[in-house]
């Protein structure tokens, strides 16, 4: 079993450099990443995509020419296999899961299915391989077949059983010679459904019918020349006239009385020239062929003029398909019967067989229950051709019904049009469901794997959101399963390193730094603020705290604490007053005496704490979350301060009592002379420190993503605005 991983990238669709070592040893602990976006987290999902679907290279879209390297080894040092390795995308709409198939129940009930059915299927196997030559066809035969008499292929042995009749027979013989695919073609089917021709066929049809009616020996529906020549035939083979018996031919009152085949056969010919020699007949004839006038058609054309009879039957062409099939099966009638003895034989063990396929619980329901139960979409989804899909006749068919809520009807959805009706978020859950479909399939075939997942959670509501988290709990407490959780948001990341029990250096976060990327380990806890109360003496925790010390006094009503700890992120009066000593006092009013760690009665002024901080901040390692807003607080101050010496109105910045900084700087826009470089760095003060500043545990996330050297070099920026 996979222990560890080890992976090296270089120049990977945007990662420089990264180069982390994973480790499942214990307990088979998932790995948790929060990577704020543009951090690695799409270049690292889709590296070992690449890697996993038919081992792809890696490149460098940006810098083609760039040399790109990855790896994935094992604990042993080996190249973890390709098929080890899955990449569950954020979505993926078009993807569905091959080993959907394979999940069967029982392979009792299909190896049974098998035994029984493999001779049955060999002779309809052999059946149809007889008849490529008089149909023309060279593939999919029982597909045509199966059409034409509006069953589905996997009904063809019974659609083929109701025909038995017919053949014993001998029905519709005289078709036998007919190609189905010259009559059939989608040409010649796209001709007789022209208006135009199907009226010039129902008129031939009916002047047919007419002569026919006025015949001395045939009768329309009971006697044709089709049924007089095998009567000729059979009365032969039975040496009827050679016994010395007659045939006599009625007709009104006039008999006419055969002593010889020939005799027979001439009487026949006789009689069927006569009507389709009919002068009226022939005219009508002429008017149909006369419509095949394009090369596509001649073939066809061709057909009607050496079997002229076969016009009256284009009146019902569904009707004549199946009589051409049945004249084809008149030709094999041996084969016929040998295949329809055997399967009446085997046909109710089968049925037995195929009822209890249908009754058997299987993977696919597992599936399908755990989706319905856990996941809240609009729709309810169920396996419809259970039984045809364990006998490996068809593919599982999943369908979705949708629910209405009043009459509580269930309507069946096409598949094509659930992208019409569905949010993201229900688009995404039905993602997840063939990948639910994969991760069972990998289990039932016992293949280890590596499962990477790439923002799996978004777009998802509350309820799916912890869906997911649940089965990904399923997923972990499986020893063939370890997982790489990849995230950009920061309560999916903080939700599931608690629901999955990950901790250690199996939660890590995502640093940008030289071009390169490190996973670091994240050593911030649920809730920083209980961390810095007991380190108030750390310079930087004490600045980071000063923003949710004012949320709580803002909170509870008292408002001198709030108005005092304001002035340590905004430039007022007293701002440059303000010491430790007074800061602790603060803190004191909101905070019980033991439950912080208190930071003396110093007369040091916390303002030139707060810019040392910010001045001794290392842009060179990963930067704690209290460094960043210790810097978003500095820029904000020193921001104040240019403004205001810009501006150089008391009157207007002593009056001002809400939203100070926005309040400053559209002063200062309006200014005729004000400094063009100046503005530029005060849009960047406004979209990069308001919402951080102003902290609760709710937005973490903001300022964990800003990039702690931009919110340096911001801060540079601005004093040196100061200076100049």
């Amino acid at each position: 079993m996979i222990q560890k991983i080890k992976c090296e990238f270089e120049n990977c669709y945007g990662i420089k450099k990264l180069s982390h070592e994973f480790d499942f040893s214990n307990k088979n602990m998932p790995v948790v990443i929060y990577a704020p976006n543009g951090a690695m987290k799409t270049s690292f999902a889709k590296t070992l995509s690449d890697y996993s679907f038919g081992g792809k290279k890696p490149r460098d879209v940006m810098f083609p020419k760039r040399n790109s390297f990855f790896s994935i080894k094992d604990n042993k040092g080996d190249d973890v296999e390709k098929s080890k390795v899955f990449v569950v995308d954020s979505i993926n709409e078009k993807y569905k899961s091959e080993r959907i198939s394979s999940l069967l129940a029982s392979e009792e009930l299909k190896a049974e299915y098998d035994t029984i059915f493999s001779s049955i299927a060999k002779k309809k196997e052999d059946i149809f391989k007889l008849l490529k030559k008089p149909t023309g066809l060279s593939k999919d035969i029982d597909v045509a077949f199966s059409k034409d008499f509006g069953v589905s292929v996997s009904d063809v042995l019974t659609a083929l059983g109701r025909l038995e009749r017919e053949v014993s027979k001998e029905a519709n013989k005289e078709f036998s010679s007919l190609k189905y695919k010259v009559l059939f073609s989608q040409k010649v089917l796209d001709f007789l459904n022209d208006k135009d021709v199907e009226k010039l066929i129902e008129e031939y049809t009916k002047t047919y019918e007419q002569i026919l009616d006025k015949s001395r020996y045939f009768k329309k529906g009971i006697f044709n020349h089709s049924n007089a020549e095998l009567i000729a035939k059979n009365l032969t083979q039975n040496g009827w006239f050679e016994s010395g018996h007659t045939v006599s031919l009625n007709y009104q009152e006039t008999h006419k009385e055969i002593t010889t085949e020939a005799e027979l056969v001439t009487a026949i010919e006789e009689e069927k020239q006569q009507i389709l020699n009919n002068e009226h007949l022939l005219d009508m004839f002429a008017k149909v062929e006369a419509a095949l006038t394009t090369a596509e058609l001649r073939l066809f054309r061709d057909y009607l003029i050496t079997n002229p009879f076969v016009v009256s039957e284009l009146k019902d062409i569904q009707a004549f398909k199946q009589k051409v099939w049945i004249s084809y099966l008149v030709e094999v009638k041996e084969e016929y019967f040998s295949l329809v003895t055997e399967f009446d034989k085997s046909e109710a063990r089968i049925t037995e067989i195929i009822s209890a396929a249908d009754a058997e619980q299987t993977h696919w329901e597992s599936v399908v229950s755990l989706f319905n139960q856990r996941f809240s979409v609009p729709f309810e989804v169920r396996i419809e051709n259970k039984s045809d899909a364990i006998l490996n006749l068809v593919s599982p068919q999943l369908t979705f019904y949708f629910k209405d809520e009043e009459s509580g009807e269930l309507s069946p959805a096409e598949p094509s049009l659930l992208n019409d009706v569905l949010s993201t978020g229900e688009r995404r859950a039905l993602y997840i469901l063939n990948i639910i479909f994969e991760v069972q399939g990998r289990q039932n075939d016992n293949v280890e794997t590596i499962f990477v997942f790439d923002d799996i959670a978004d777009s998802f509501d509350y309820k799916n959101k912890y869906a997911i988290i649940e089965y990904l709990n399923d997923i972990k407490s499986n020893d063939l399963f370890h997982l790489i959780l990849l995230t950009h948001n920061f309560d999916f990341y903080r939700t599931v390193k608690g629901r999955l029990c990950i901790y250690g250096d199996n939660k890590l976060l995502s640093s940008k730094l030289n071009g390169g990327v490190t996973l670091v380990k994240d050593v911030l806890s649920v809730n920083p603020m209980s961390e810095w109360k007991d380190n108030l003496d750390d310079d930087c925790a004490l600045i980071a705290s000063i923003p949710f010390v004012r949320n709580l006094a803002e909170y509870t009503g008292n408002e001198s604490v709030f108005l005092n700890l304001t002035s340590l992120l905004h430039i007022k009066s007293d701002t440059q007053e303000i010491t430790l000593e007074d800061l602790n006092n603060q803190y004191l009013k909101v905070l019980d005496s033991g439950s912080f760690k208190h930071f003396g009665d110093s007369g040091k002024k916390v303002l030139d704490i707060i810019y040392s901080v910010c001045n001794s901040v290392n842009v060179d390692i990963e930067m704690p979350l209290e460094a960043k807003i210790a810097l978003a607080v500095g820029i904000r101050l020193k921001a104040e301060e240019l403004l205001i010496l810009k501006i150089s109105d008391d009157v207007f910045v002593n009056a001002i009592s809400k939203g100070q900084t926005s309040k400053l700087i559209k002063k200062f826009n309006s200014l005729s002379e004000s400094d063009v470089a100046v503005k530029k760095t005060l849009q960047k003060v406004m979209l990069m420190t308001p919402e951080n500043i102003h902290l609760n545990s709710f937005m973490f996330e903001p300022i964990l993503d800003m990039s702690g050297q931009h919110l340096k070099f911001l801060y540079d920026e601005v004093c040196e605005h100061l200076e100049s």
